[in-house]
């Protein structure tokens, strides 16, 4: 069975790979983020991430945890949309770029951009070895994912979560901001959540084959939760919406309350992701879902929170409850991963063969 997964991977065989990758990536700490974190400078504060796509949602992920634990200002932006239109900033001491591709001119010319004007310390973050791009860096973090052979990434996405995560680790135990003692006990809790990964892969199995009917007929999808989880919400948004091809948003709460509520109807599917973190948060959430449960009979929870639902509401997923809610996304992404893939699968897509394939050459893109 394995071997035949390597020699037909599949989205599906993708996902079941996040567990034992990323397992890799923690074992392999620190060496590979050290060696890519050698000469930065004493002090570095500002950090710049290009990426695009799904890389961009991945970077998006990591951000709060990354600013939190290592004190980082962390700015992000999209690769093409700042070699365009962005003011390059001299105050950067490291960027960090991200790609998947063999040849990307795009992030090599914002990469350039960005160096000129700060001369700051430049790491890729990759799956591909011995590029255009790893030739220009200063230091290149492998993502030990090897090339992801199907069009929509999930195994890339959590390697680039988890290792701009580890990034922030050690730089700041460099910086003499964790404890020896408080890098491992975040590696401790990375461990614990990397081992329940296989475990919430099968949990939203399951979930789907209870609501396979439901998810398979469903016109539209939103997901819902607290801003920590902005960048799990877009890569939901942009999953369900290259897969299953319908109308599909991810909303943080404070999005959804000021507009994004006024596009639910009947047949809505929602979900809503609840986490351990700020209490007033959660409450709010738990009254729109309280609200929107009045419109449309689907309403479903994913919950990381170790509580039982309120309500016997018999529409939850409950999943390893998670103590620190920047920790929470790397969890919280599977489930959608794993519906996005069912689902196409129920509706008759076949993800071998991607929707208007002349779309690039047509478009002229690259």
């Amino acid at each position: 069975m394995i071997l035949m997964m390597m020699n037909n991977p599949t989205m599906l065989s993708y996902i079941r790979r996040e567990q034992p990758v990323l397992e890799r990536l923690l074992t392999n700490y620190p060496k590979q983020i050290t060696a890519a974190l050698t000469a930065t400078p004493d002090h570095p504060q500002h950090w710049l991430i290009l990426a695009t796509g799904s890389r961009l949602n991945a970077a998006n992920t990591a951000r709060l945890y990354m600013q939190k634990t290592a004190a980082l200002q962390v700015t992000i932006a999209a690769a093409d949309l700042y070699v365009t239109y962005e003011e390059a900033d001299p105050s950067v001491d490291v960027v960090i770029g991200i790609s998947l591709k063999d040849d990307d001119p795009t992030m090599q010319a914002a990469i350039e951009k960005a160096h000129t004007a700060s001369q700051a310390h430049v790491i890729i973050v990759t799956n591909q070895k011995s590029t255009a791009l790893t030739a220009m860096a200063d230091a290149t973090c492998d993502l030990l994912t090897g090339k992801e052979s199907v069009p929509y990434i999930t195994l890339s996405f959590q390697a680039i979560v988890l290792t701009l995560m580890l990034l922030a680790v050690r730089s700041a135990a460099l910086q003499a901001r964790l404890t020896e003692l408080a890098v491992n006990q975040e590696l401790d809790e990375f461990s614990f959540l990397i081992e329940s990964m296989n475990p919430t892969v099968q949990r939203a199995n399951d979930f789907y084959r209870k609501f396979t009917i439901d998810f398979t007929n469903a016109p539209q999808f939103t997901a819902i939760g607290a801003n920590v989880l902005a960048g799990t919400l877009t890569e939901m948004q942009a999953k369900f919406t290259e897969i299953l091809r319908v109308p599909t948003h991810g909303y943080s709460l404070a999005s959804f309350t000021h507009g994004g509520f006024m596009g639910t109807h009947e047949d809505h599917c929602q979900f809503y992701l609840e986490i351990n973190t700020d209490p007033a948060v959660m409450t709010q959430l738990q009254a729109v879902k309280t609200y929107e449960s009045r419109l449309t009979p689907y309403i479903y929870t994913i919950s990381l929170t170790g509580d039982q639902p309120t309500v016997n509401d018999d529409q939850t997923l409950q999943l390893e409850a998670v103590a620190d809610p920047y920790k929470a996304p790397l969890l919280a992404i599977i489930p959608f991963q794993v519906l996005a893939w069912f689902i196409a699968k129920s509706r008759g897509i076949n993800l071998n063969h991607p929707m208007y394939a002349d779309f690039q050459a047509a478009t002229k893109l690259k």
